[in-house]
């Protein structure tokens, strides 16, 4: 895929977005993934070539985090372990899934977010008491591991509700907990798409160009304005994504 100036500037915009949405909710590889098909790029490509803006704002992200002291390596880095084991699995995955089913399984899901994020704010907005054992919060981020290392698109909700609900953080805490989860397993699934030549390299740093300057304005924000802000702008993109989901699957 060739890049003009039309695509550089539309493809750092798109992942400026989607640094932004990814790292205070979710949801930005759904619009990444139809722009690039859009633009010319074969899916399982776009699929691939994504993982590179989602590395770099991962990065980018968990060092605003940590330079505004709101990210704990000790609590993000077990989880990452097990976030990254799923996805090493997800990756691998060679069979093939009904698109159809799919959409209609997660937008479901996340449409029951959704109404949490509205009606139980108590569940996001402070730190929980932690009742899960370990091994059922591991068990967990191994299961939404498995989901992002095949997918991607839409694993930030998960990540969220396991880390609000499973692991007993605020969204505050928790975004900055998810920078590292999704950085971690990314650097393999991205290696391992690279590896099957499921990777377009030029067009996948100009999407992280834009990506880690949103990932960074991101993590500002969250800090900023706190978990009610967060915990609105998140059931927004949630509702939207699901709606989108829902109309995809019918279509």
């Amino acid at each position: 895929m060739s890049l003009t100036l039309f695509h550089f500037v539309g493809i750092v915009v798109i992942g400026f977005l989607q640094g932004f949405l990814n790292t205070v909710a979710g949801g930005g590889s759904l619009l990444v993934l139809p722009a690039l098909t859009f633009l010319g790029m074969d899916l399982a490509v776009a699929n691939g070539t994504n993982r590179v803006a989602i590395l770099l704002q991962s990065i980018s992200g968990a060092a605003s985090f940590k330079k505004q002291k709101a990210l704990s390596l000790k609590v993000a880095l077990p989880l990452a372990a097990a976030s990254t084991a799923g996805a090493v699995v997800g990756t691998l995955l060679a069979v093939k899934v009904d698109k159809r089913t799919l959409n209609l399984v997660i937008a479901t899901l996340i449409s029951i977010m959704a109404l949490l994020l509205v009606f139980k704010p108590r569940m996001w907005e402070g730190n929980q008491e932690r009742k899960w054992p370990k091994w059922a919060v591991y068990a967990v981020f191994f299961a939404v591991g498995i989901y992002g290392g095949f997918i991607q698109a839409g694993v930030g909700f998960f990540f969220s509700w396991a880390l609000a609900l499973a692991a007993g953080m605020d969204l505050v805490a928790g975004n900055a907990v998810k920078t590292i989860i999704i950085g971690s397993y990314t650097t393999i699934s991205l290696i391992l798409f690279f590896m099957n030549g499921l990777v377009d390299l030029p067009v996948g740093l100009v999407l992280a160009l834009g990506s880690a300057g949103g990932a960074v304005l991101g993590a500002k924000f969250t800090v900023a304005k706190g978990t009610k802000w967060v915990r609105w702008v998140l059931a927004t993109v949630v509702v939207i994504s699901a709606v989108k989901m829902f109309l995809d699957a019918l279509a």
